[in-house]
């Protein structure tokens, strides 16, 4: 009797210990080093959301934090390697930025859930046909909404009579190279009579300052090489009107752009993707719906105008630039 007792209880204890570990579910986060915080409030935002749903840290959820060693093509094979480590074991990747294209083409064939958390909109349509229809692939995420149409207009309302504007990109970047090809596709009316420079920074930050001076820029702007290079860019003495990929949220854009020589931008908040992202995570491992049937959904875009910079690169705003904007920094 004591014997079976003892089995009885030992199988139980096995049975537990096997649901337990048939009930923990593990997150693999892949990010790249895109300063200031690389992502760090979309990894907070998910494990906090992931939490109010019940999915406690170390109880029911494990997650596995994959940060490479370059923000450039330079880390692909880490971001390959670690698909290729977890790939039959996760339950889902979440990707950060222009990493996800190449996290994709190892796991669109297989089971493996994957959010893109975030990636520019462009980025979004290179991986998927739509981001406003269910995919009815293993794919979706949280898009980012800097259209260079509202960059262009900005700048035309704040420097209306310019001719010239660079978007200065690095051609080893691959955001930078989509995001050029949105600005390339711009039609007539979408470019506000606005000429566009497409400027190379893989050619060094000094030739980007010569064809500034040299092609009689007056303004520029970009996604991820300018932020790399802006101090050195800086020294053109030029107004930046550009998209921010930055981990920063509306509180801070202030103290972030006030001593800069960015006038004005778009910037999404990395927070509000992670906890958009933490739903969209939930409810797949709740069994709400399938990451076939979940559809992407876009960030919250943010608009600003900075008068301090204005004032010391005497850039007049009229009233029309300030009713455009969400924000205004003093």
């Amino acid at each position: 009797m004591v014997f079976r007792l003892a089995f009885i209880l030992l199988s139980g204890l096995v049975f537990c210990s096997t649901l337990e570990a048939a009930e923990m579910k593990k997150v693999v986060f892949i990010r790249y080093r895109i300063a200031p915080t690389y992502f760090a409030t979309v990894i907070k935002e998910v494990k906090e959301g992931m939490r109010k749903r019940g999915y406690v840290e170390g109880e029911n959820i494990t997650y596995v934090d994959v940060l490479t060693s370059t923000a450039d093509k330079a880390s692909v094979p880490e971001v390959l390697a670690a698909v290729a480590e977890y790939k039959d074991s996760a339950d889902m990747f979440i990707t950060c930025g222009w990493v996800s294209m190449y996290a994709r083409d190892k796991l669109k064939g297989s089971a493996t859930p994957q959010l893109f958390v975030p990636v520019l909109r462009s980025v979004a349509l290179k991986m998927l046909p739509s981001v406003t229809e269910a995919p009815k692939t293993n794919l979706s995420g949280i898009y980012l909404m800097y259209p260079p149409e509202k960059i262009l207009r900005l700048a035309r309302l704040l420097l209306p009579e310019m001719d010239n504007y660079a978007y200065v990109f690095d051609s080893r970047i691959p955001a930078d190279m989509i995001f050029k090809a949105a600005y390339e596709g711009l039609s007539l009316a979408d470019r506000h009579g606005v000429d566009i420079l497409y400027i190379d920074l893989a050619q060094g930050v000094d030739t980007v300052l010569r064809v500034f001076r040299e092609q009689h820029v007056e303004a520029y702007g970009g996604i991820v090489g300018v932020f790399q290079h802006r101090e050195g860019l800086a020294e053109s003495g030029l107004p930046v009107i550009t998209s921010l990929t930055l981990d920063i949220g509306r509180a801070e854009i202030g103290d972030y752009v006030r001593t800069s020589n960015i006038v004005a931008g778009l910037f999404n908040s990395f927070g509000y993707c992670g906890r958009q992202a933490a739903e969209m995570t939930a409810d797949i491992c709740d069994g709400k719906q399938t990451i076939e049937e979940t559809i992407p959904r876009p960030s919250r875009q943010t608009a600003f105008v900075n008068l301090a910079a204005a004032g010391r690169l005497q850039v007049s705003v009229p009233f029309a630039a300030l009713e455009a904007v969400d924000i205004v920094v003093r």
